[in-house]
C-alpha cells in the first residue's frame, strides 16, 4: 500500500468530532439565522475566480461590546461565529479548537467591526467577524490585504446571518494567488461599508493549524477538444479539500469554457456522492500562445472514509434566455409531488413541514447527473398568494443521497402556495475524462 495514501486514510478515520454537538450546532444556527445571505465572489486581477458560495466580510479593534458578547452568550450550542455562520469543515475545525481566537474590534463612523477568529490549515484561509451597526447588511467596500507587510492578489467568498436587527456574523474566506508561510501578520484595510466611508484596518497573527493536510500529487493529463486539463494534486484537511487543475487553451479560447459551456468539476466520494463544491478560484498567463489557467476548487470534507476520490468533469451550458418556468400548487394532503425537468430528472417533493418560525419543504432527485450537497446548478422555492420567494436559504441542504432540504419564511396552513422551479439545461458529464484517485 502506497505508504502516502495509506497516512490520508489514517487521518480521515481519526478525526473526531463531536457528533451529537456537531448536529446540535448546525441545527442551531439554521434556527437562530434570520438571513443566508450571498454576493458573488470578487475577481482579482490577473485571477479569474469563479464562486459557487459568498457573502460579507467585516473586521474589528480590540474591543467586545457587552451587548455583542451578550448576543454570542444567548445562542445556545454556538460557541463561535465560524459554529453558527460556517459551512461544515469550519463548525468541525471550531469544534476541535483549531482556529485561533483574535478578537480585534475597529469603530469608525459608528459601525464596529470585530474579527472573532482565524482558522487556516493549508487548504483554507477563513476569518470570522462581526459587524455592529443600524445596517449591519450593508456591503462592504473593496479592500486591501498585506502579508508580512507586502500586498497580496487573492479573491474571496463570504458568508453570514443575522445575530439581531444590529448585528450580523459572518465568514470570509480568503484565496490568494501566493503560497502563503506557515505564520504570518495579515493586515486588512477597508475603507467602504455600503456608503460610509472610515477606516476599519486590522492586523491579525496567523499561525497554520497544527492538524495535518495531506497532499497526494495525481499529474493526470485529460484532452477534450482544443482544451487540456491536468488534475494536479489534491489536498486533504480536516476542514475541507482543495482540488489544484491546471486548464490549457489557444489563446483565443477562455480556458474554463468548451465551447458555449462553462468546464466544472465534481469530486465524488466512493460511494459516487459529489461533495459539496464551496468555490473556485484561479490565476492565468499566457505562454507560447496559449492561455494556461491554474484553478483551485474547494469543497467541504469528507464526512466519512472512503477508499477513493473521483475527479468528474462536466459542462454547464451558458444560459442564453430564460429557461422554462415550471409551477406547481404545492398542497400537502396531495404529496409526493413530482417535477419533470426534462433531460435532467425529476424532482419528487415529499413533505412540508411546519415549524415555529419557517417552513422545511423535503425532496428527493431522481437524476442522471449527481448534485452536490447544496443541489448546485439547481433550484426551487416555493411563492405565496403574491408570487413573493418565500426561500429563506439561497439553496437546499443534503440530508442523505439524494435527499433535501430547505427552509422557507413560515405561512399560514391555509395560504395557497405555488411550487416554482425551471426546465434544467443538459449538464453533460466527461464520463471518459474522470480521474480516480485511490487514498489507501
Amino acid at each position: 500500500m502506497n505508504r502516502q495514501n495509506h497516512d490520508v486514510k489514517k487521518a480521515i478515520d481519526q478525526i473526531d468530532v463531536p457528533h451529537e454537538k456537531l448536529d446540535q450546532t448546525i441545527a442551531s444556527a439554521i434556527q437562530k439565522a434570520n438571513v443566508n445571505n450571498k454576493k458573488p465572489k470578487r475577481k482579482y486581477f490577473p485571477t479569474i475566480a469563479a464562486a459557487s458560495f459568498a457573502t460579507f466580510l467585516l473586521l474589528g479593534s480590540a474591543f467586545v461590546s457587552p451587548t455583542m458578547a451578550k448576543v454570542l452568550s444567548s445562542v445556545p450550542v454556538l460557541d463561535s461565529v465560524f459554529e453558527f455562520a460556517g459551512d461544515r469543515g469550519l463548525v468541525i475545525a471550531s469544534l476541535r479548537g483549531l482556529s485561533e481566537e483574535i478578537e480585534q474590534t475597529v469603530t469608525d463612523k459608528g459601525i464596529s467591526l470585530t474579527i472573532k477568529d482565524v482558522y487556516y490549515d493549508g487548504t483554507r484561509l477563513s476569518v470570522s467577524y462581526i459587524q455592529e451597526s443600524p445596517h449591519p447588511k450593508d456591503h462592504l467596500g473593496e479592500f486591501q490585504l498585506k502579508v508580512d507587510g507586502k500586498e497580496i492578489n487573492f479573491s474571496d467568498s463570504r458568508t453570514g446571518k443575522l445575530l439581531s436587527d444590529t448585528q450580523y456574523a459572518g465568514i470570509l474566506n480568503i484565496d490568494p494567488v501566493e503560497n502563503l508561510p506557515d505564520s504570518f501578520d495579515l493586515h486588512m484595510a477597508l475603507n467602504e461599508i455600503g456608503d460610509v466611508a472610515g477606516s476599519w484596518d486590522f492586523e491579525i497573527p496567523v499561525t497554520l493549524s497544527d492538524e495535518d493536510v495531506q497532499t497526494i500529487q495525481v499529474n493526470k493529463k485529460l484532452v477534450y477538444q482544443d482544451t487540456e486539463m491536468t488534475v494536479k494534486d489534491v489536498k486533504i484537511g480536516l476542514a475541507g479539500i482543495k482540488l489544484s487543475v491546471s486548464i490549457t487553451s489557444p489563446e483565443a479560447i477562455d480556458p474554463t469554457m468548451v465551447g458555449d459551456h462553462i468546464l466544472h468539476f465534481n469530486l465524488l466520494n466512493d460511494t459516487g456522492e459529489a461533495l459539496t463544491h464551496l468555490d473556485s478560484h484561479g490565476s492565468g498567463i499566457v505562454e507560447n500562445g496559449q492561455n494556461v489557467m491554474n484553478m483551485e476548487y474547494r469543497y467541504a470534507p469528507l464526512e466519512d472514509a472512503s477508499e477513493t476520490l473521483t475527479v468528474s468533469p462536466y459542462l454547464v451550458p451558458v444560459n442564453k434566455g430564460q429557461s422554462a418556468r415550471i409551477e406547481h400548487s404545492l398542497q400537502t394532503d396531495q404529496l409526493p409531488l413530482t417535477i419533470d425537468q426534462g433531460k435532467m430528472g425529476k424532482i419528487i417533493v415529499q413533505d412540508l413541514q411546519y415549524e415555529e418560525e419557517k417552513m422545511l419543504l423535503y425532496f428527493d432527485v431522481a437524476s442522471d447527473f449527481t448534485y452536490d450537497g447544496h443541489f448546485q446548478f439547481n433550484t426551487l422555492w416555493l411563492e405565496d398568494a403574491k408570487g413573493h420567494n418565500l426561500a429563506i436559504t439561497g439553496y437546499p441542504e443534503r440530508v442523505i443521497g439524494n435527499t433535501y432540504v430547505q427552509e422557507f419564511k413560515k405561512t399560514s396552513k391555509n395560504e395557497p402556495l405555488t411550487l416554482v422551479s425551471f426546465e434544467m439545461p443538459y449538464l453533460e458529464v466527461l464520463k471518459k475524462l474522470e480521474v480516480e484517485i485511490p487514498l489507501m
